[in-house]
């Protein structure tokens, strides 16, 4: 049995809502970057971590916090997201110190397989500063000009 975590894009799963159904319909049905597993009788996801965000100068350092939580339950792999390796800009970073605190430990870089990681990027993008819709935040309620349904 593989023993697996994943850790996930924290913009993406605060801001875009992902529920990484994409990640784990892949790990279910042992596509895309779970393929590796196929031999294995089951495979067993240990958990789901977020990283700390971006920017941050502390990125390093705080991720190693996250994966000392999940290492604690003794996985086999650590895989990066889509999300992670597609967008994050500490990714090399993230996989360079986790690697060096705990060499023992598989990293995987991905999930799922997307067709085309530009179009991927340009939606993210899109989904996180929007320019289609007119987003409202708490200056349009402060102003009085929200606009309601």
């Amino acid at each position: 049995m593989a023993r697996i975590g994943i850790l996930n894009c924290s913009n993406c799963t605060q801001e875009t809502n992902c529920a990484a159904v994409v990640c784990l319909g892949d790990m279910r049905k042992r596509k895309g970057f779970f393929e590796r597993y196929k031999d294995e009788k089951s495979l067993d996801l240990i958990g789901i971590i977020n990283c700390s965000g971006c920017p941050t100068l502390a990125a390093p350092e705080k991720i190693l916090k996250r994966v000392k939580s999940i290492i604690s339950y003794k996985i086999d792999a650590l895989h990066f997201s889509y999300c992670i390796t597609a967008l994050c800009p500490f990714a090399k970073k993230y996989e360079k110190i986790i690697q060096e605190s705990y060499p023992e430990l598989k990293i995987v870089l991905g999930t799922h397989v997307t067709k085309d990681k530009s179009k991927f990027r340009d939606d993210m993008k899109e989904l996180l500063c929007p320019t289609v819709n007119n987003v409202q935040d708490m200056n349009n309620m402060i102003m009085g000009n929200l606009v309601k349904p």
